[in-house]
């Protein structure tokens, strides 16, 4: 019988950690296993909630380092020799860590297994958070059984201690996100592959849009990096495609031609414009609105109209927080 060590980060997830772990527990009860909780300086309940399962390892935090240390934090002090990353928000489905364990060992291309999400939205108080589970889910539906994958899911994967310590484990980062596009190319440069699973599956607890929009800031600042070292977009289901950098693009165009108007005065033809860049942004996301339509409704598909923009937008800017560093840095 395999042994895994299962590591939850979290920060301030009072909300949502009772879930999860409640939800692990029941997916091990076959499995031989220990659970770490690695409290990154909470300021919440979490510690609290936690010590209400006697059987659960935490470790607390002085310092809030960021999911990607937590990680790492949890993954030193671990006994058994394969390790299991479950984020604090997420609930996984009863069978899907032995599902996941059984595909790691099946052969010895694989670096790591990872869990495909359910589109299911555990966040139930913020309407726009449905959105934002249909970006963070689409991408899979054509998947029959497994694929080939650019990256390390970090919220829900298997991997072992191994080969984790050789790819240097986690990158780590301020606050959260871009971890997975880091562990996922190490992975790769040490010939070993990313494997997602559509039988091991998870649901999930999405941000509301305007949080999302916040994350994104700040995730593309930290992905561009990694973008730079790979040379290449990542695979479709992640926010990293050649089609979102595409419809990003477009939507700082109509920040420009709309400027424009304003300045030049010359309506028509920039207006024409902005309805032609319009029709292409709707070409490539029309198997995105089409998937929206299918889960959460015509309403959902035309507010996602909505949501691509704020998306884009917080792309765009990561993109402007990202030159404006590297020029601070250049001065210093």
């Amino acid at each position: 019988m395999s042994e895994i060590s299962i590591i939850i980060p979290a920060h301030n997830s009072e909300e949502t950690i009772e879930n999860c772990i409640n939800s692990i527990l029941l997916a091990t009860k076959n499995v031989v296993s220990e659970i770490i909780v690695v409290d990154d300086n909470s300021t919440d309940n979490t510690s609290k909630i936690v010590n209400n399962f006697k059987e659960i390892k935490l470790i607390k935090l002085k310092i809030n380092s960021g999911a990607g240390a937590a990680r790492n934090d949890g993954a030193d002090l671990a006994k058994y020799k394969i390790l299991c990353f479950v984020d604090s928000d997420i609930m996984i489905a009863k069978d899907s860590i032995q599902i996941l364990l059984s595909r790691l060992i099946k052969d010895t291309d694989t670096g790591a297994v990872l869990a495909t999400q359910r589109v299911v939205n555990l966040n139930k108080t913020d309407w726009t958070s449905n959105f934002v589970c249909l970006k963070s889910c689409y991408g899979f539906e054509s998947t029959q059984t497994e694929i080939e994958f650019s990256v390390c899911c970090s919220e829900f994967c298997v991997i072992s201690k191994e080969l984790f310590n050789k790819a240097g484990k986690w990158i780590t980062l301020r606050n959260a996100g871009g971890e997975e596009f880091d562990m996922g190319l190490k992975i790769n440069n040490l010939n070993k592959k990313n494997i997602k699973l559509k039988s091991a599956s998870y649901e999930a607890h999405y941000q509301s849009l305007y949080k999302r929009f916040i994350n994104i800031v700040d995730r593309t600042e930290k992905y561009l990096p990694i973008f730079l070292k790979k040379k290449k977009f990542d695979d479709l289901g992640t926010f990293a495609t050649f089609n979102q950098a595409f419809s990003s693009l477009i939507t700082s165009f109509y920040i420009l031609l709309t400027m424009l108007i304003i300045i030049l005065n010359k309506t028509y033809i920039i207006t024409s414009l902005l309805i032609v860049l319009f029709v292409i942004q709707l070409i490539i996301e029309f198997r995105f609105l089409v998937f929206s339509k299918k889960y959460f409704g015509i309403k959902m598909m035309f507010f996602s109209i909505f949501g691509i923009q704020i998306i884009n937008l917080g792309i765009f800017f990561g993109f402007i927080y990202f030159i404006i560093n590297k020029i601070n840095v250049f001065k210093k």
